[in-house]
């Protein structure tokens, strides 16, 4: 395929390459000799055979049929899998943003083994002798052979292979982001998929002639910090406050030991029944901060059925759910909400946009696409800000564009409520800049727009633009006839678009048989013989007249007539099982299965005795002790077998221990069975003799129950010491990893020396024969200059002239500076040393407590001190932590703190080249 396509590559010298050249190259200074004439040879045809685009695509399809990525896996915490969806996007935030060792992701063409072997992905060319190779035996052709090979080597592994690794990893990184887009998007489309909150129930006092009264939603938002305020919201159905109250005490436990705590909490439940008594809310929304909404929800749960058992006034139990609260906690930081409510505090804002959301999330959600890109706030996926955000913003808009133009917008509404205003951008044809033109046109119009004729008439739309939209700004004509006397169009409050309208008509006219075609108001609004109409003849009729096939138009009129407007999402649904786990917990792989967590051990749960295990007890005695042991409890206290029989029969024991409780750091619990606490079960009789409540532990999660939110766990030292609980993929490495294991043990072995140390017999006070960690805790107990001598792990190279290798040497030296004995390196080094340093210390502007390390507390004490006396230049003192017998002098001159190091030495205080005995100096 290649020599069709290099075309007359293969013409035949018959004289050697160097002959050849002696006839073509003469005086070329820029090629001196014939060496260097083969060589830019061989770069430019090799330069010319990569840019041919079907040598490319060849063997771009072989680069990607043979290529590998061989990945090494770091020590810890970050396995290495198949690169799958957005997993690549997160190996690149990994290496670029996070200065730590990882797995590093490399494209090879051919592997280790297969270059060792000779199987490359060039040889796999040459196996073709038709590519660029003249197949015959004679010296001269071999020569030419070996050239064209050399050119076909650099053309791939030079040139091109490089360019093929490049495009593969911007594949992977192009694929990565568009799986985190739709990723996003779907997160996003699951959100707005849900329709506005529709009652349950009415109250007593609701008007039961009237279909839509509305409804009533109550949102509570509490604050993880105890000390902070919660609030409970109630809005109307146009999502405008119209009572709330703040509870200082809601967070607290109903059932507290502390009777005080207990009051309060009961106080602010009190409360809030009486706000639900004035307000009658028909749904109720906590924010989903952390598990604890769990409790909080429970609390408000029992409220409701204590006043349902009460009180007549409620004749059926309010829902009371916990909501995902991402979209409120945005909005409650945004510009938006601090000019809409700027005398609420955040967290009451929080609860308004809350129970918006539980209201309708769509216009929630539209309130936040606003100029300052409130949405992108949001959290739809870990990786979604390594893409680029226009990228992002416009995955997420278009969704909006999907939802909104499915449900349609009541401009009257968006003009009485502003913060519905947003749904109007996402109309089709429209746009932020157009949407609020239209709005402040319509303003001047008090407030109103009766027909959708006038958006030509009195708005000046252009025409495409009202055919675009007009279909997607629905009307609501009942209350616009209580607000005008013109007439209004009752299509207008369809998805019937105005082109359609005589069809429409037409349709209504023939169901109800009416003689009067010129009045067809009244059959638009009565009809119910719609499913009988032949619809099939009338889009034939149309295509006849040259309306081309209309069928499918007709039978979406059809059902629009029957149901204006209808919502076609999802109806509204409490977040149960895994939806609710996923609200609460943020991040949703910490209890995945195989994962190390840590936990505090609750209690023992036990199983109470059945009947058959009632009447097969059998108490054992204790020999060595002389006790009796329960059966079920294993309490073995008993001095006589009638105080286990009492025990049991008074009820007084408390079951057969089944397991331990456990609570984790991030508050779901965990259950840890008998079978689950050590590899030896025989070893203990009680859990607790292996699991003390109070204590933390690690353990290793077996299983994960979503729906209770609770999981397995294992202690066993056999699941802890696993290094890797998922099954190994097809490409792993068991060499390599074997490898890896032995070079560990070297290491580890080679540490182990290297704490190890020849104990001396060597008489003075100062020394001891301790490891340098046991040297660092002794010396923490006495006073600044005091040493301690300990033998060195290392070779005694710093000795001479020793007898035995338990001996002292007789010669000791220290920075070649040689000491008799160790008396003398503490009066001579050490002492000298550790009063200047204690000179130091004792300076007036040395800062005690504060590190060298801790800049910016430096900093901040340096400023704060020129602020106070500007004419002065402060300055500070501070040990290093980080290097010993060095200390920091920082001061602060003009704008800028400067830091110097000083060293406390022997000879004296050194800064820079001087040194000085005097601390003055």
């Amino acid at each position: 395929m290649l020599t069709k396509i290099i075309g007359n590559e293969n013409t035949l010298a018959n004289s050697y390459a160097n002959e050849v050249l002696r006839t073509v190259i003469k005086n070329c200074t820029n090629f001196p000799t014939n060496e260097d004439v083969l060589k830019g040879t061989v770069y430019v045809l090799a330069q010319q055979f990569s840019r041919e685009p079907a040598v490319r695509k060849k063997l771009r399809g072989i680069f990607a049929n043979v290529s590998s990525s061989p990945s090494i896996p770091p020590k810890k915490d970050k396995p290495v899998a198949e690169l799958r969806d957005e997993e690549y996007l997160q190996y690149l935030r990994l290496k670029f943003r996070q200065k730590r060792r990882f797995s590093e992701i490399k494209l090879y063409a051919d592997t280790e083994l297969e270059t060792t072997s000779n199987n490359t992905m060039l040889e796999s060319l040459f196996k073709d002798t038709t590519i660029f190779h003249r197949d015959e035996y004679f010296y001269v052709v071999e020569e030419w052979n070996k050239l064209r090979k050399e050119i076909l080597r650099m053309c791939v592994n030079d040139f091109l292979v490089p360019v093929f690794e490049r495009e593969a990893h911007e594949r992977l990184y192009e694929e990565a982001r568009e799986c985190v887009l739709r990723k996003c998007s779907a997160k996003l489309l699951d959100v707005l998929s849900t329709e506005a909150y529709k009652p349950t129930f009415r109250y007593p006092n609701d008007e039961d002639d009237v279909e839509d009264t509305g409804v009533r939603v109550m949102a509570i938002c509490y604050s993880p910090d105890r000390a902070e305020a919660s609030f409970a919201l109630v809005i109307d159905q146009d999502g405008m406050v119209i009572d709330y109250l703040r509870l200082v005490h809601f967070n607290k436990r109903m059932f507290s030991r502390i009777v005080e705590e207990a009051n309060l909490k009961k106080e602010d439940m009190n409360n809030l029944r009486k706000l639900i008594l004035r307000r009658q809310p028909h749904i109720i929304g906590i924010n989903g901060e952390d598990l604890e909404a769990v409790r909080l929800a429970d609390d408000v749960k029992k409220l409701v059925t204590t006043m349902m058992t009460e009180r007549d006034l409620l004749r059926n139990e309010i829902p009371v759910e916990i909501t995902e609260n991402d979209a409120a906690k945005v909005y409650m930081s945004s510009r938006n909400a601090m000019q809409e409510y700027p005398e609420y505090p955040p967290l009451l804002r929080q609860a308004v946009s809350l129970a918006r959301f539980v209201l309708d999330p769509l216009i929630e959600i539209s309130h936040l696409c606003n100029s300052d890109e409130d949405v992108l706030f949001m959290k739809f996926h870990p990786l979604q800000s390594e893409l680029p955000k226009r990228d992002l913003l416009f995955a997420l808009q278009l969704e909006c564009i999907n939802r909104v133009n499915e449900v349609g917008v009541d401009i009257n509404r968006c003009l009485e409520f502003p913060h519905t205003a947003g749904l109007l951008q996402f109309v089709c044809g429209l746009g932020p800049r157009k949407a609020s033109h239209l709005l402040k046109i319509l303003k001047q119009n008090d407030n109103l727009l009766e027909s959708r004729t006038k958006l030509v008439t009195f708005c000046r739309m252009g025409p495409k633009v009202f055919m675009n939209a007009s279909g997607f700004i629905k009307i609501d004509t009942a209350r616009v006839s209580e607000r005008t006397d013109a007439y209004v169009e009752v299509l207008d409050g369809s998805r019937v678009h105005p082109e359609t309208y005589e069809w429409a008509r037409k349709m209504a006219v023939d169901a109800l048989e009416i003689d009067d075609p010129a009045d067809p108001t009244g059959a638009l609004e009565e009809i119910c013989r719609l499913k009988d109409l032949d619809l099939d003849a009338f889009a034939e009729e149309l295509a006849r007249q040259g309306f081309g096939n209309k069928s499918i138009t007709l039978y979406d009129i059809r059902a629009e007539l029957n149901y204006r407007y209808k919502d076609l999402r999802a109806p509204h649904k409490t977040p149960q099982g895994k939806d609710l786990y996923e609200i609460l917990v943020k991040d949703g792989d910490v209890c995945a299965e195989g994962k190390l967590v840590n936990g505090r051990i609750l209690f023992v749960v036990h199983r109470k005795p059945g009947e058959k295990d009632t009447a097969s007890r059998q108490p054992k005695h204790n020999n060595q002790r002389n006790t009796w042991e329960c059966d079920f409890c294993k309490r073995d206290d008993f001095t006589d077998i009638s105080q286990v029989w009492s025990h049991t029969d008074n009820k007084e024991c408390q079951g057969i221990p089944v397991g331990v409780k456990v609570r984790l750091d991030n508050g779901i619990l965990g259950f840890v069975g008998l079978k689950n606490i050590s590899d030896t079960p025989d070893s203990f009789r009680n859990p607790a003799q292996r699991l003390v409540p109070g204590r933390d532990q690690v353990f290793r999660v077996m299983s994960f129950n979503t729906e209770k939110m609770q999981c397995e766990l294992s202690c066993r030292t056999s699941d802890l010491q696993r290094s890797n609980v998922s099954e190994k993929d097809n490409h792993f490495d068991e060499q390599r990893c074997k490898k890896d294991k032995e070079q560990k043990q070297k290491e580890r072995s080679a540490q182990t020396a290297k704490n190890q140390f020849v104990k001396r017999v060597i008489s003075h006070p100062s020394f001891h024969n301790v490891t340098f960690k046991d040297a660092e805790r002794m010396l923490r107990g006495m006073d600044p200059g005091d040493a301690i001598v300990r033998p060195s792990g290392s070779s005694a190279k710093q000795e001479e002239n020793k007898e035995r290798v338990f001996d002292i040497g007789k010669i000791l030296f220290i920075n070649n500076e040689p000491y008799e004995d160790l008396d003398e390196i503490i009066a001579r080094y050490i002492q000298p040393m550790a009063g200047f340093a204690r000179d130091i210390m004792t300076y007036k502007y040395y800062m005690d407590g504060v590190y060298s390390e801790d800049t910016p507390t430096i900093e901040a004490h340096l400023v704060s001190e020129k602020q106070r006396t500007p004419s002065k230049i402060p300055y500070t003192l501070t040990a290093s932590q980080k290097y010993p017998a060095k200390f920091v002098l920082s001061y602060l001159a003009q704008q800028k703190v400067r830091h110097e190091y000083l060293s406390a030495t022997p000879e004296g205080i050194k800064f820079a080249t001087k040194c000085s005995t005097q601390r003055r100096n």
